[in-house]
């Protein structure tokens, strides 16, 4: 992982000219190696009794809150990378939703952040002052708990979100894992079949029965 991200911070200096610091190099290796560990520990235990004891549910916010489910979606043979973003209130009433897209493919925090900073944004525009963001990324959120310097995108990206929460204390990030996840995950890979910026007012088709199952 490490080989990984020297060699691409080399195509970086000789192709965008930028440069990222040792220190930079190193946070990034390891949120992407804790990426890949958590990705492949969980295909490890695939035992029914552990996978039982592993499921996860989306839950209603607290009264007063909203709870806004984001994720990413890579489409490597389309050289894009997508997000999709679901906002429920504390009766976990569909409130509204969003998708876009972007030409390149990203790496996967890269993507990950992205997706949230873009959902963070809304939120920030419509005027919300209490809502719960859950991200199934676990890198992104340690990140931006721990990631204080670099130039490279990723870190950019994290210095965004961290300046959005900053100006809204009643904005909290937190990491679910995908079985609560599924709105957001099915709405991301969705997102390349509309324009690149879409907000959707009514439930869409497509994830309306995940919604519905989580509600049951």
């Amino acid at each position: 992982m490490l080989m990984w991200v020297i060699w691409n911070n080399r195509n970086n200096r000789v192709w965008n000219d930028l440069k990222e610091s040792g220190r930079s190099l190193r946070a990034k290796a390891r949120l992407l190696w804790e990426e890949w560990s958590s990705v492949n520990q969980h295909q490890r235990n695939n035992q029914p009794a552990e996978l039982l004891q592993q499921t996860q549910f989306w839950h209603k916010p607290s009264s007063g809150w909203y709870k806004c489910n984001v994720d990413a979606g890579f489409h490597r043979d389309l050289n894009k990378t997508s997000l999709g973003w679901c906002l429920r209130d504390h009766l976990g009433n569909f409130v509204m939703a969003g998708t876009g897209w972007r030409e390149g493919n990203y790496s996967i925090v890269e993507g990950e952040a992205l997706a949230l900073f873009e959902a963070l944004k809304v939120m920030e525009q419509k005027g919300l002052s209490h809502v719960l963001v859950e991200t199934d990324s676990k890198s992104v959120v340690n990140a931006i708990q721990h990631l204080r310097d670099g130039h490279s995108q990723f870190s950019v990206l994290i210095r965004s979100i961290k300046n959005v929460l900053l100006l809204h204390p009643n904005f909290k990030v937190s990491f679910i894992k995908r079985q609560a996840n599924m709105v957001a995950h099915t709405f991301a890979r969705a997102a390349t079949s509309w324009s690149s910026r879409c907000i959707f007012e009514t439930l869409p088709p497509c994830i309306a029965s995940i919604l519905s199952n989580e509600m049951s």
